[in-house]
């Protein structure tokens, strides 16, 4: 496997697509320019480290899916899809407290 910068372009377009965010709302979310987004998203460029961190980060994705497309999605991850960042750390705290919970009921 390796970086193929065009394949990895095409994910974050569809990561962006999936969020109905605009280019404009990506490139400001990451410090980006949006000529600069495009030319990732279009497989001209690849894309730094640190802007991919940023991208997988806001999509809660991990960077190997990222980068080389080598993760699947779970159903959860696509229930997530479109949420703010709020509504995605609510239902993660919801998921823990009831894993923890579960945990006392087998003590």
């Amino acid at each position: 496997m390796y970086y193929d910068i065009v394949n990895s372009g095409e994910r974050i377009k569809e990561l962006r697509a999936a969020r109905r965010m605009t280019r404009q709302q990506l490139a400001e979310q990451i410090g980006l320019s949006v000529d600069a987004l495009r030319k990732i998203e279009a497989g001209v460029n690849g894309a730094k480290i640190d802007t991919l961190i940023s991208i997988a980060e806001l999509f809660h994705i991990t960077l190997d899916y990222l980068v080389c497309g080598c993760e699947r999605k779970t159903e959860v991850d696509d229930l997530l899809v479109g949420l703010k960042e709020k509504e995605v750390q609510f239902i993660r705290n919801m998921v823990l407290n009831a894993v923890d919970n579960m945990k006392l009921l087998t003590e």
